[in-house]
Formats: structure tokens, sequence, C-alpha cells
């Protein structure tokens, strides 16, 4: 694929001052993080998770220029692993411009830059309350969970308890689309998750999103 952290400086830069994730953020080219078109420089911050799963909602929220239907494909090929990433990339037509998913075109010429930090996780998190976060967690309760699709313009939403089973999820899912379970992958904060965890384990809160990819019958 060559190389796949190729990098424009400048554009780079600029879309990193405007969604800082700390005044200790460091980039190491000289190290990669993440596999395929997913690969970039490693990078470094002191950052909880849950503050950076907050600034990239703040990152995808903000996006005014550009298609929305093409954002909402970069959300989604950016949020799921290397593989599911390229067919979503190409299933929209878009080229990449540096090798990997970090600058896209889409048919009509719009760039879309996208930081090294939205694109994969920094070398560790900040571990600060992880306890007692946890903990809280384990609470159960019934909380709404909104399901993104990619190519679909509203979310659609389930109540359900915390301590459901991930797979419960996907079938609640499957049951609206009218599939089979096993053509749909979830995906929260840029892993897939797996169908005999719990919700509270992977901790998807009330009004959270995940993220969903069908697969072709």
């Amino acid at each position: 694929m060559g190389n796949t952290c190729a990098r424009d400086e400048g554009e780079d830069k600029h879309s990193v001052q405007h969604f800082k994730v700390g005044p200790d953020y460091t980039e190491m080219p000289e190290k990669l993080a993440g596999t395929g078109i997913k690969a970039t420089a490693s990078w470094k911050a002191t950052i909880t998770r849950a503050q950076l799963n907050q600034k990239r909602e703040e990152f995808w929220r903000t996006r005014t220029d550009g298609n929305r239907r093409i954002w909402l494909a970069i959300k989604a090929a950016v949020e799921a692993d290397a593989a599911t990433a390229l067919t979503i990339i190409q299933n929209n037509g878009l080229k990449m411009k540096k090798g990997n998913i970090a600058l896209l075109e889409d048919a009509e010429g719009n760039t879309y830059s996208i930081p090294i930090f939205m694109i994969n996780n920094p070398e560790s998190f900040h571990k600060e309350k992880k306890i007692k976060s946890r903990e809280i967690r384990n609470v159960e309760e019934m909380i709404k969970i909104k399901i993104r699709k990619s190519g679909k313009a509203e979310d659609d939403e389930f109540n359900i308890l915390n301590t459901s089973k991930v797979g419960d999820l996907k079938k609640l899912y499957a049951e609206k689309l009218a599939i089979n379970p096993d053509k749909i992958k979830l995906f929260f904060g840029g892993k897939e998750i797996k169908d005999n965890d719990s919700l509270a384990k992977n901790f998807i809160e009330n009004e959270m999103v995940v993220q969903a990819f069908v697969r072709a019958v």
C-alpha cells in the first residue's frame, strides 16, 4: 500500500489545533499505531478514555464542510476495523490521498481531514477514577442506545438494560432491519464489541451512540 503514514504536516497540525486532546499531546512518527488503512503515527497525551470519546464526539458533531452522507461513512470507517473500513471507503468512492484514512477525497473533489487521535487510541490512557467509574456503571438501569449506520440519516433508538449483552442489542437491531443478526457488526469507541459482553462492560451508557456495519446479503 506504500507509506501508510505519509502526512501533510500543515493540514494535520491545523486539525489538531482545533481539537487538542491535551496540552501534552505528542505525535511519534517513528512508531506506528493501527493497521491497514488505519495505520498512523503513534501518539500520547494525558487523557482518559471518557475524555477522548468526548473529544471525538465533538469532532463529528462540528463537521459542517463537505457532504454529510460522506462524513457518516467516514465515521463508520474510522470506528470499524481496518478491513471493514477499507470496504466502506471503497463503497463510497473515496480516494485516500495519503495512503491511509487520514485524508480522503470524494468524487466531487471535497477533502476530508481526520486527525490521528480520531483514528487510533493513545499509547495508554490516564487511569484516574477508573475504578469509581466502573462501580457506577455496574448499577443496573434502563438506558437508551442510538445505533448509527453509514448512509442512513437518522439513528435508530432502543431501550435496553445496561446489563444486557451486546448480542441482545444486535438482535433488536436485526429485528428492526428484518435481517439475520450474523450480518451485523457493532462498534463502540473504535472497537468491535463482542456479543457475549454486557453493555456496561463496554462502558456504554444512556444516550450513547453505537456504530453498526451491515454486511450486504
